[in-house]
Formats: C-alpha cells, sequence, structure tokens
C-alpha cells in the first residue's frame, strides 16, 4: 500500500521564504550608504532568523507526530535530518575553503587547512571551541541542531497533553538561565522555537483552550526579546495558522530559503572580490547594484538547490519512521 503524503504547508513555505530574503537584504543593505533610513530599515531582517527558529519548532514537531516518531527512533530522525540538511551545508564549507584558498593564491599567501575547524563544523559544535566560523550565518544550524537533540530525545517520551505541556513551558523558562555563552544555545531561543511547537495542536484543533499555551509563550517570548519580535512572531504564527492563499513566487522562494541563506555571503564576497579585482567601485548606484546582487543570490541559490538541495531533500525522503504512517513533506 503506498504511503500517503502531507501536503506541503504553504503558509510554512512563505515564512521561509521570506525570512532568508530577509537576512539577506540585511547582509547586503548594509553597504547602503547613502541610504541609511533604508540600511537601517533592512537590518531588521536578521529577525528573520527568528522565524526560521518558529517554523522549525513547528514544521519538526508536525512532521514527526504525522510520522508516528518514537524516541526509539532518535537515530533514524537523526540520519534523515543530516541526509536533509548536512551536503548542501558541506558543500557551502567546501565552497568557502576553495574560494578563499584561491583568494590567498592570487595574493601569493600558502594554503591554510585546519581539519580541526573543519569538523568543528561538521559536527556543530563551533561556539564551543576555539576555532571561528567559515560563515557566521551557520551559528543557526547549531542552534537548529541542539533543538533535534532536544525534541527528538524528550519532547515525545510521553504523549500526553499535561506532559507536553509542561515540557513545553519548563524549556521556554530556560532562557531566563544565565548559561555561557549563550547566545549559541538553543535555550537561550527556548520560547520562540516551543511556541512555534505549540502551534501545531492549535493547528490541529483550534479551540480557545489550545490558543493559551501559545499566548504564554509569546508573552515569554516578549519578555526575553522584546516587543517588536514578539510581535513579528504572532505576525508569524498568525500566517501559519490562516493564511491558505497560493503566491507562487513565495513557494518558489520558499523551496530555495536554505539555500539563500547557505550561499548568500559567498555570492556577496564574489561581488566583493571581483570589484576589488577589477578596481570597480560600488558606491555609486548603490540601489541597482543591491538589486542585482539579491538577483544573483538568488539565481545561485536555485542553481544549488537544483544540483545540491533537492537531490537531499529526495534521499531523506526515503527513511521512515513508519511506513504505514502519513509521511510530512518537510
Amino acid at each position: 500500500m503506498p504511503v500517503k503524503k502531507e501536503p506541503k504547508i504553504l503558509s510554512v513555505q512563505y515564512l521561509r521564504g521570506l525570512a532568508a530574503l530577509g537576512v539577506v537584504l540585511c547582509h547586503y543593505g548594509s553597504s547602503l550608504t547613502l541610504y541609511p533610513k533604508l540600511s537601517s530599515f533592512f537590518n531588521f531582517g536578521q529577525t528573520g532568523v527568528f522565524v526560521f527558529f518558529l517554523v522549525s519548532g513547528f514544521i519538526i514537531v508536525y512532521s514527526l507526530l504525522k510520522s508516528a516518531y518514537k524516541p526509539s527512533q532518535f537515530l533514524r530522525f537523526l540520519l534523515k535530518r543530516s541526509i536533509r540538511i548536512d551536503p548542501p551545508y558541506i558543500c557551502t564549507i567546501l565552497l568557502t575553503i576553495i574560494f578563499f584558498g584561491a583568494l590567498a593564491l592570487s595574493k601569493g599567501e600558502p594554503l591554510t587547512f585546519s581539519a580541526g575547524r573543519f569538523f568543528a563544523h561538521i559536527f556543530y559544535v563551533v561556539p564551543f571551541t576555539r576555532y571561528p566560523f567559515y560563515n557566521h550565518a551557520f551559528w543557526t544550524l547549531c542552534v537548529e541542531f541542539q533543538f533535534y537533540l532536544v525534541i527528538g530525545l524528550l519532547y515525545f517520551l510521553n504523549n500526553t497533553t499535561v506532559y507536553r505541556s509542561v515540557f513545553l513551558v519548563v524549556f521556554g523558562l530556560t532562557c531566563l538561565i544565565p548559561f555561557f555563552n549563550a547566545y549559541y544555545l538553543v535555550f537561550n531561543y527556548a520560547p520562540i522555537f516551543a511556541l512555534g511547537i505549540s502551534l501545531v495542536t492549535f493547528y490541529e484543533n483550534r479551540n480557545l483552550k489550545n490558543a493559551i499555551l501559545p499566548t504564554l509563550l509569546l508573552c515569554l517570548t516578549a519578555y526575553k526579546f522584546g516587543l517588536p519580535i514578539a510581535a513579528l512572531l504572532l505576525i508569524s504564527s498568525l500566517i501559519i495558522l490562516f493564511f491558505k492563499y497560493v503566491v507562487r513566487p513565495l513557494i518558489f522562494l520558499g523551496n530555495i530559503s536554505y539555500s539563500v541563506y547557505l550561499i548568500h555571503d559567498l555570492v556577496l564576497i564574489f561581488f566583493v572580490g571581483i570589484g576589488k579585482i577589477l578596481h570597480f567601485e560600488f558606491a555609486h548606484y548603490q540601489l541597482i547594484w543591491l538589486l542585482i546582487e539579491t538577483l544573483a543570490a538568488i539565481f545561485c541559490a536555485w542553481v544549488f538547490y537544483i544540483f545540491i538541495e533537492k537531490p537531499s531533500i529526495k534521499f531523506s525522503k526515503r527513511v521512515f519512521y513508519n511506513r504505514r504512517a502519513i509521511i510530512s513533506k518537510e
């Protein structure tokens, strides 16, 4: 009997795409020295990472529930996630190493490679070592990996509403603990992930009682991160729950959002490097260059998605928790 597939939740795709675009405009828009107000507005795009965390909380747990996941399948869960996210991530790391290696050779500098730094990235432990990130955008992947560990091991230990509600409250409150290096710990962003998870129950059964926990976690998020972030996540939550319209450009952007996030910095570095080699001044026509760079990042991400990320998605779907369960497209 064929496995029935759950259709993608389009609102989640939209948020992924918009969050990735926001991060791109934040990084690219910092060069708009002639337009300081616009640059300041684009800087808010860095909050796209919080939207990513919210979406991850929702879609990972939603998918695991639909897949009838059990903690005894934790290693299979990690394998499935690794097949899905690691090949594009590792490919980006290798491209970064090659790019900077070629840049060093062009300057007559010796090539350097640190195996320790490389494997610290592969195992998502860079923040807890002496090594710097190849690309600082990778820090969110370390937090995501920690989230997989917490949810895969603990959230599904008991399937009662009381246990899971208490778990989300306790998990959310860990953001108040002053951990060392908290910026790189999942606990610092726990109320955001927990908010995303709490939306699953309301999404499945939209009654007032199921709105209580998301409301409490949103208040905790406002306390921890401020009202603007809470407002952004409230809007994002409402989009997940209620926005049902088909917006094809956002579907496309959502599909390639992970690739956009991974390689957009490389595209920007390429433009800067070409500019230095050709002695080209990007200070003129800044808005035009911003548009060109953004479109180039989207195009490169699309190519990267087709040849690197999409095959990873395809292979990850071959890993099942329960072949009789409804498998959600992540």
